[in-house]
């Protein structure tokens, strides 16, 4: 009996001792224990300090360094080697919408300056335009009144091409071209339809 007895409490300890894997033995701990991480970060040590960036200097060659050692960022960009003078810029040339340059009125336009009837429908309906030699939109400057057809009445701008007056609308477009018909009278056509119209002296 005390073979059996001997046997079972054998068996039971090597069940034990094979069992455990953390446990030297019979229940004492032999892995260490681990480390606990800190999850905040320290605050650093020592003290700020802070003081204020000096001025960029004015002084004519003090900033010659270019790139990444120059003391300004315009100096790194666009180095200056000599101080800048100013230099006067002539204004340019007046030019109408079209890029062409504006034409002084000189005496044709001079004398044709002024106020027109402009008529249509053979004569039978009229109304007044001014021209005027001051610059417009589009060349010189014309005005029609509210009883002018349409295009006319949009007319902004004339001007003489060879013997011819031209008027424009706001947009630089023909709206009628007219050549000398006999004293302070010209007949010509209406570029939207065509039409015959005439201009005489108001």
């Amino acid at each position: 009996m005390n073979v059996y007895a001997l046997a079972g409490t054998a068996a039971i300890a090597l069940l034990l001792g094979g069992c455990s894997t953390e446990l030297d033995g019979f229940g004492t701990s032999t892995a260490p224990a681990p480390a606990e991480i800190s999850q905040i970060t320290p605050a650093p040590s020592g003290s700020i300090v802070s003081a204020p960036v000096p001025a960029p200097s004015d002084v004519a060659g003090a900033n010659t360094a270019t790139g990444a050692s120059a003391a300004t960022a315009s100096a790194a960009v666009t180095p200056k080697t000599t101080p800048e003078t100013p230099v006067a810029l002539a204004p340019p040339a007046p030019t109408a919408p079209g890029g062409v340059a504006y034409a002084e009125p000189g005496a044709a336009r001079t004398q044709l300056a002024g106020a027109w009837n402009y008529g249509w429908d053979d004569g039978q309906k009229t109304c007044k335009i001014t021209l005027s030699t001051d610059r417009g939109m589009n060349g010189f400057a014309a005005n029609a009144d509210v009883g002018c057809p349409n295009d006319i009445f949009m007319t902004k701008g004339w001007d003489v091409w060879g013997s011819e007056i031209v008027l424009q609308n706001h947009l630089g477009k023909v709206t009628a071209r007219l050549k000398p018909a006999g004293d302070g009278e010209y007949d010509g056509v209406a570029t939207g339809d065509g039409a015959k119209v005439t201009l005489t002296r108001s």
